[in-house]
């Protein structure tokens, strides 16, 4: 089983409307794990009709890309407690540039914002999820980090234990926090298939003592996966809850793209979303044929336009 460490973060900024949480989540595990924060942005110049320009060119994306990237600087100069901040702009109104860039850059987590409570899950934020390389972090803007409230692992036959376990030992370790593997058992699972799930969650139990974390187990009966352990967050007062999702597997997305919406839509704490990799052949991010992206600036130097 790797390990996992947390040497760069990268956090799409929304300067039009910043996300709090997502900032102080980035500042937190950057100074705690010593990892390089890259704060990212990327410009999307619309028309007043609310369509993107296609036509802007020279000194008017110069204007927008350098006001974007001083305002980057400006929130940047604030993280105090960040171990070393970076920042990059680019010039696109593809979601799939973020991916893009997080792949790029090597990066092992994200943090990208949710919309409050009650409010549309934008469909890039469900993308976000589905095609990042890496765990993402997401949360509300109300939710910052709490260290020391426990880590909620929900735990189902469909997941397995390479990927997650080290994510969750190295939160626990960097955010002082107890973990808690929830079973899922559903109001009419058979027999066999329970005894499954708890030999399971003992193996996972054991795997995160071998790397020195004490988890306590415990059963969450119901009907629905993601009703059940929502609650369950909620009841017990987690500060984080660590989900998997398998984007390779098609039958496994068919079932997984309904609950991974459904937690981050209605989730009352920040959610880990760990991407399991099991199928060799996993989908990799699309990015439709002949798109251009122009990655301006990374940092304060210029970069040559990048067609993916």
């Amino acid at each position: 089983m790797k390990n996992y460490n947390i040497g760069k973060i990268i956090t799409q900024v929304e300067l039009s409307g910043q996300n709090a949480a997502t900032v102080h989540w980035s500042e937190h595990l950057s100074g705690v794990c010593h990892a390089r924060l890259l704060l990212y942005d990327a410009v999307r110049p619309e028309s007043p009709d609310g369509r993107l320009h296609t036509s802007l060119h020279g000194e008017k994306i110069n204007r927008l890309l350098k006001g974007a990237m001083a305002r980057l600087v400006d929130l940047g100069k604030n993280l105090k407690k960040a171990h070393r901040i970076g920042y990059s702009v680019e010039m696109s109104g593809d979601w799939n540039t973020f991916i893009q860039q997080a792949g790029a850059e090597r990066a092992d987590l994200l943090v990208a914002g949710l919309p409050r409570a009650g409010q549309r899950l934008p469909g890039r934020i469900t993308a976000l999820m589905y095609n990042s390389p890496c765990p993402v972090l997401f949360a509300r803007p109300e939710m910052k980090p709490e260290p020391g409230k426990k880590i909620m692992v929900p735990v189902r036959l469909s997941e397995g234990l390479e990927e997650k376990i080290p994510v969750v030992s190295t939160l626990a370790r960097v955010l002082n926090a107890p973990v808690t593997l929830s079973a899922f058992v559903a109001d009419d699972s058979p027999a066999s298939e329970r005894l499954r799930l708890f030999k399971l969650q003992e193996d996972m139990a054991r795997a995160l003592a071998d790397k020195g974390i004490v988890a306590e187990c415990e059963t969450a009966h119901g009907y629905h996966f993601g009703t059940t352990m929502l609650e369950r967050a909620r009841q017990t007062g987690a500060g984080l809850m660590v989900i998997g999702v398998e984007p390779g597997n098609f039958a496994s997305r068919l079932f997984t793209k309904m609950v991974g919406p459904f937690f981050l839509e209605n989730t009352s704490v920040p959610v880990l979303s760990v991407p399991l990799r099991r199928n060799s052949r996993a989908q990799q991010p699309f990015t439709p044929p002949g798109r251009v992206t122009r990655p301006v600036y990374d940092g304060l130097f210029p970069l040559s336009p990048v067609k993916y």
